[in-house]
């Protein structure tokens, strides 16, 4: 959330346990159309457009507060002291890694970042990768080279809408494997003489017309959030998008302003077909207000492969996830579409998931050489939930910060799991789950988490403690899926080591915002390879004025195997193989091919 005013969240102990009874007896909410939107075209070269100034925003940005959670700490005989660090094997070193965009670097002729937190994150597609940073955007070829970078309010300068100008950040990448197009998102709103947003509020959506998002071009849907069953002046903060095979879907936490007080969560559903066709738009939202409903960053879930074997089913709900407020548990839902995602769709009530106890009041991490400290946000649910099917089973992959719950409390620590999701019924244990602790000296959060097509997983994180050389940096660890369960068992990966402090002040003190989260993903083209983007400084004195970095890699498991069919002149006319390729490093090392 991008506002500089003082946050206050107020509720009585009697509201907080009737909201903890209310969770048992939540019932399914239908959601209400609304009335179509037509987007604006854009039409020209995302690396040609000139320069639009930044409007006048707050450099400083500071998260609207959760409601107050009532889980009890564990008591001591709850709290699993971190096993010896189980090691299989290594993480496969990067591929690709190199530098995204920075803080002060130009982006259409103005710096590319507008704040702390920069909010990073990205995909990839089929032939480049995109990131994002509050609140610009830039694309690569798949070799790193940037091809393009612009501003929110470069992309929408001109349309006519009332996100032109009034970009607010909170931005999300999308690509929607399906149909190969790519989805641009922001939140845009006015603000008062004292900076403070005002309504109407807008999900800006951007959908590219073409596989190419440089020189393609773009439809432009403008949507209002604060409308239908959403009241107005409920401003659609923290929003987050799933990619599914029928809807493109959506969530954001809602508060009201002056002071800020959490509501509940918008959700929503939005027609795939008309977003890459540039049609007039049907969608349709719903509102689960709080505390009726145990609920605080609902992440909708995205679909890892568009193989037929690999994609969820034809009809298979789309499935919404958050932490619990109340209890120690994931808490799942279903969200069946209507028609054209429309009128007729229908959320479920939430299925309680088990995990284990934890510290809910998260520290922030210390840094070296300095007494700031960072924001580690809570235990909020990070992006994106994936959704993975490997042979019969369907799975989640969720993750969250966590803090150690021994005493004197310890590090943030990453808590990871793979919910059972098999044939849409959500098993109430996890197939797994791990909080994340190869050693009790370094803090790890901000993750994101994904699998690959052969069920390997890989977490990356931010990393950092008090004691030099331990700067704020970028790692990953994983799994292979046939490792032990519970467990990330191969050696941790260094994408890039923090070279300084995030030591400046902004809103008037100490600069403690650090993400609001990072990103790993899929590479679609050979559901193989992992990228993942996060940020550091590489030195002192860019920590020392706040301008952040921000780093972009791959890596690969060696056993990940890609099937391809294609003719084979060897085996006579008009055979076919298929080949088994293994991949390993940057390039293929063999190929195994069979008759069909």
């Amino acid at each position: 959330m991008r506002q500089n005013v003082v946050v206050c969240v107020c509720m009585s102990m009697l509201a907080l346990v009737s909201a903890r009874v209310a969770t048992a007896t939540e019932a399914p909410v239908a959601v209400e159309e609304m009335n179509a939107v037509v987007p604006r075209e854009f039409v020209g070269d995302l690396s040609q457009l000139p320069p639009v100034p930044a409007p006048p925003r707050p450099d400083y940005v500071h998260p609207m507060l959760r409601p107050p959670s009532m889980k009890q700490p564990p008591a001591e005989a709850a709290i699993t002291a971190p096993a010896e660090a189980l090691l299989m094997g290594p993480m496969p070193g990067p591929i690709l890694n190199f530098a995204g965009m920075s803080k002060l670097e130009l982006c259409g002729g103005v710096p590319c970042g507008s704040g702390w937190p920069p909010d990073t994150n990205g995909m990839a597609g089929d032939d480049h990768y995109i990131q994002a940073v509050n609140s610009s955007f830039a694309v690569y070829s798949k070799t790193g080279t940037l091809l393009a970078s612009f501003t929110e309010n470069q992309l929408w300068a001109g349309a006519g809408t009332p996100c032109d100008g009034n970009s607010a950040g909170d931005p999300i990448v999308i690509y929607d494997l399906f149909a190969k197009r790519w989805i641009l998102t922001n939140f845009a709103f006015g603000r008062d003489e004292y900076s403070v947003p005002i309504t109407p509020f807008y999900q800006c959506i951007a959908v590219s017309k073409t596989s190419d998002p440089v020189a393609g071009g773009w439809w432009l849907y403008p949507i209002q959030a604060d409308a239908g069953p959403v009241p107005a002046g409920y401003l659609n903060d923290y929003p987050k998008f799933g990619i599914w095979n029928d809807c493109l879907y959506m969530a954001a936490n809602e508060f009201t302003l002056n002071p800020d007080t959490y509501q509940g969560v918008m959700f929503a559903s939005f027609s795939r077909a008309d977003l890459v066709s540039g049609a007039p738009l049907t969608y349709a939202f719903g509102l689960l207000p709080y505390p009726a409903n145990d609920v605080f960053t609902l992440i909708p879930s995205t679909a890892a492969s568009r193989s037929p074997g690999s994609a969820p089913p034809p009809g298979t709900p789309n499935y919404y996830v958050n932490e619990s407020g109340f209890s120690f548990d994931f808490l799942v839902r279903t969200f069946t579409p209507g028609p054209d995602c429309g009128a007729g769709g229908v959320l479920s009530a939430p299925t309680f998931v088990s995990q284990q106890p934890y510290d809910y009041n998260v520290n922030n991490v210390p840094q070296p050489n300095t007494v700031n400290t960072l924001d580690a946000i809570d235990d909020r649910l990070m992006q994106k939930v994936q959704y993975r099917r490997v042979g019969d089973t369907e799975s989640l992959w969720v993750v969250h910060n966590v803090q150690d719950a021994s005493e004197p409390r310890g590090t943030v620590r990453p808590q990871w799991a793979q919910l059972d999701v098999t044939g849409g019924v959500i098993a109430t244990a996890p197939v797994q789950q791990q909080i994340y602790a190869p050693d009790t000296t370094l803090s790890r959060w901000m993750g994101s988490i994904a699998t690959d097509r052969n069920g390997n997983a890989a977490l990356g994180y931010s990393t950092s403690n008090g004691v030099v050389p331990n700067f704020p940096s970028i790692s990953y660890a994983g799994r292979l899926a046939g490792d032990p369960l519970n467990q990330l068992p191969r050696t941790e990966e260094q994408l890039i080591a923090g070279g300084g402090s995030q030591a400046n002040t902004c809103g008037g003190g100490p600069c403690q915002r650090w993400g609001d989260y990072s990103e790993m993903s899929i590479d679609p083209a050979d559901d193989c390879t992992f990228w993942y983007t996060n940020e550091y400084y590489d030195t002192q004195d860019n920590g020392n004025v706040g301008n952040w970095q921000t780093r972009i890699g791959t890596f690969r498991f060696p056993d990940c195997i890609v099937e391809t069919t294609q003719p084979v002149p060897a085996l006579g006319p008009g055979a076919f193989a298929v080949a088994a390729v293994l991949l390993v490093g940057a390039g293929i090392v063999r190929t195994r091919w069979r008759r069909q």
